[in-house]
């Protein structure tokens, strides 16, 4: 196994998040965290992260803890927050191999990859040369999913990856997530756009009340593509009252 979480339990005053979570996601699996907003998405990810610290509950990744191997766990991480905290003085190019000396990648092949994952997204060149304030928020998505990449996490967390990219931008970050999804590694994604989660998922969670709803596979989810994954999220989580034909007459008339 690759991350292996018991009895996750997050609160925030009185409003419990996360209760007695737990989850195992094995290697070679992409595995997507789906929910309607405001369920503790960010909140299970970021205790993944060791951003925030649970109420109760443990993490591990490839057998390791933070309590005991903690350098260790963070070197096989790579994350991409909702956020994406950049530091913004730098330029893109800067930003990058800031990013690479932190994970102590010799200069050479830290060029390389640099010089892969920016030919990949970037068509314009001359913008990585200037300082990322200037930046366009799918431009700024760009380098903070470049920089989860650059040292080749076994564990890849990814925070809303495709909000705020264009389709072009959007299509290759697929490509690149596939590319990515090894037998030797593990891509967990929370997401709210249903037809790119479609084309990476091997499995799925929907999280909902703190609880898991919904863990497995993505075909047993769609029950093997006969409802389309937005349709089996929406049977899933709307109660049946809301899902009569509502009365719109009033919008006719």
């Amino acid at each position: 196994m690759s991350i292996a979480i018991k009895g996750l339990t997050k609160a925030f005053g009185k409003k419990q998040v996360l209760q007695e979570l737990d989850l195992t996601i094995e290697s070679g699996q992409c595995y997507c965290l789906l929910g309607k907003n405001g369920v503790g998405k960010s909140t299970f990810l970021n205790a993944i992260l060791d951003l925030i610290q649970p109420d109760k509950g443990t993490v591990e990744l490839y057998g390791k803890s933070y309590s005991n191997s903690h350098l260790e766990v963070k070197q096989n991480l790579g994350a991409l927050c909702e956020d994406n905290p950049l530091i913004e003085e730098f330029t893109g190019l800067e930003y990058l191999n800031f990013v690479s000396k932190l994970y102590n990648l010799p200069t050479a092949e830290a060029a390389d990859r640099i010089k892969s994952l920016t030919n990949y997204f970037f068509t314009d060149q001359e913008s990585l040369h200037k300082n990322i304030a200037g930046y366009s928020t799918g431009m700024k998505k760009k380098i903070g999913i470049a920089a989860a990449i650059l040292h080749k996490p076994q564990v890849l967390i990814l925070d809303e990856p495709f909000t705020g990219l264009d389709p072009i931008a959007a299509q290759l970050l697929v490509k690149l997530i596939r590319s990515y999804s090894t037998p030797n590694r593990v891509v967990l994604i929370s997401s709210h756009d249903l037809n790119y989660v479609e084309r990476i998922a091997t499995h799925i969670g929907v999280l909902n009340d703190g609880q898991l709803m919904y863990n497995g596979s993505l075909q047993e989810f769609t029950m093997n593509g006969e409802n389309l994954i937005d349709q089996a999220l929406f049977q899933l989580l709307t109660p049946h009252h809301q899902t009569a034909e509502a009365d719109f007459e009033w919008m006719l008339n």
